[in-house]
């Protein structure tokens, strides 16, 4: 049985998604479980999902979603200037 590259593309993002949440969130297991529970949520919602222009559209946001954790949860974690 072979998988869809939609299908293959939406677990590659998830997977990437959740790996990020680990790098940026570790040590904080609150928000690492708040957000696998949140991105659980959101794939969920389309997982029947069969028009490609939407998933296309969702795939590019968790890229960007990805993107914007590592870029803003590095800052984060750093120190604060006063």
């Amino acid at each position: 049985m072979s998988i869809s590259p939609s299908k293959q593309a939406a677990i590659a993002a998830y997977r990437n998604l959740l790996k990020t949440q680990r790098e940026v969130f570790t040590g904080d297991l609150k928000a690492i479980q708040a957000a696998k529970k949140e991105t659980y949520s959101r794939f969920m919602q389309f997982k029947n999902e069969t028009n490609c222009d939407v998933l296309e559209e969702k795939l590019e946001l968790a890229d960007q979603v990805s993107s914007l954790l590592r870029q803003n949860g590095v800052k984060a974690a750093g120190p604060v200037d006063e």
